[in-house]
């Protein structure tokens, strides 16, 4: 996918915020953490570090980014002992950073990530480092960080905004100085934004707003196709679990294989790589016991299994370049014979990318590690491919799969 110039910067903007919304599904629903705090970065931003607005907010949208592996959202995880006592959460600024620091034009919102739970009097994680020593950006997403917590803890009456005032002066010279308090107290007091972060409608239009007036940053830095992002954003998606590491990249080879084989044109390849990437997205949004479960599911847990192609959709459907790809992706596990799912979709009514991600998507699932089956090796998986052309799979594209893979 080459894009111009002239696209590039909306490409990125829209891709790091799909990327923030997978990580804020949290069981189907949008709990918006991450644009929240990307929000109450930016506003802060404007006051105190203003040429790095643009990096503080995309910050402010990855910082919970070293988080994705953990059994819950982030936000879920209240009590601070935790922070200290699971190692996840504990290194999670440091694994964000590392992962925002594969896209190239963000290294400066790297490291504001990597101390963003630092605390002014340096009892934070994960260096313990204080004061003047942490960095600005990371003391702003903090502060902004705290706030979305205190947020959901509390109602949408104006009244609340003395009472999470109250609370975080409280963390005055401990978590944050007395400079991002003041800051902080300051925005909250701007009634309309403050209501704002109440109303899910109001909130997305104002962040798409927010999202489409940040400069641009250097975009050439990734590349025309922005590479970089998307094999970070399949990263993350194959984070969410233990048993799909590589799973993405792996699927999205096969595909290209087998497309490939096909004789499929160039561009037809490159969107079906592209799909592949992310067809998994909404994975994300599934509950870890769903997704780990060495058995069966039942029919409630299979019913929301199912959904996970919608939440991909959902999130895809942010990107300008990507809304078309959307019926690639979302639609690889319909079957030949209309028995799959999400829409029971039947032969060629199923898009060729997404037929041809099937046999990828199960080749690739039957030779790795699974909770639920035993690893298969290559001829085996290939035995299965052809058990079920017909079936599961396209007949013909089965046939040539399996002397491609």
């Amino acid at each position: 996918m080459n894009i111009g110039q002239e696209k590039k910067e909306q490409f990125f903007s829209e891709l790091i915020a799909a990327l923030s919304l997978m990580m804020d599904l949290d069981e189907s629903k949008k709990i918006y953490h991450a644009w929240r705090v990307a929000l109450l970065c930016e506003k802060m931003a404007e006051h105190i570090l203003p040429e790095y607005k643009t990096h503080i907010f995309y910050a402010g949208l990855l910082h919970d980014i070293g988080a994705i592996s953990l059994p819950e959202h982030v936000v879920h995880y209240t009590n601070i002992k935790d922070h200290f006592q699971n190692p996840v959460i504990f290194n999670h600024p440091l694994k964000g950073a590392q992962i925002v620091r594969e896209i190239k034009p963000l290294k400066i919102a790297a490291s504001m990530i990597e101390q963003h739970h630092e605390n002014w009097d340096g009892s934070g994680y994960p260096k313990g480092i204080a004061g003047d020593d942490i960095n600005l950006g990371g003391q702003i997403i903090h502060a902004a960080d705290i706030v979305d917590i205190l947020l959901r803890e509390t109602k949408n009456s104006e009244e609340n905004v003395k009472v999470i005032i109250k609370k975080l002066e409280e963390k005055r010279t401990k978590e944050i100085s007395g400079l991002i308090f003041e800051l902080t107290a300051f925005i909250l007091k701007d009634r309309d934004f403050f209501l704002m972060l109440f109303d899910e409608e109001k909130l997305s239009k104002i962040f798409f707003e927010t999202l489409q007036n940040q400069r641009p940053v250097d975009t050439d830095e990734c590349g025309g196709d922005a590479r970089d992002i998307l094999r970070v954003f399949s990263g993350v998606i194959d984070a969410k679990h233990s048993y799909t590491a590589g799973h993405s990249e792996r699927v999205a080879l096969y595909s290209v294989k087998i497309a490939r084989g096909l004789g499929l044109p160039h561009k037809d390849v490159s969107d079906i790589k592209i799909a592949a990437y992310l067809h998994d997205a909404g994975k994300v949004a599934i509950p870890r016991f769903i997704l780990d479960k060495p058995g069966r599911l039942t029919d409630e847990e299979f019913k929301i299994m199912k959904m996970h192609p919608v939440y991909t959709g959902d999130i895809m459907s942010i990107v300008t370049e990507l809304q078309r790809l959307i019926p690639i992706s979302i639609n690889h596990h319909e079957k030949y014979d209309g028995s799959g799912y999400p829409h029971g979709y039947y032969r060629e009514e199923i898009p060729l990318g997404a037929r041809i991600m099937a046999i990828a998507d199960a080749f690739d699932a039957m030779t790795s590690e699974r909770p639920y089956q035993r690893i298969k090796d290559a001829y085996e998986a290939k035995e299965e491919i052809l058990k079920n052309a017909g079936k599961q799979f396209d007949p013909h594209i089965a046939k040539e799969a399996v002397k491609l893979l």
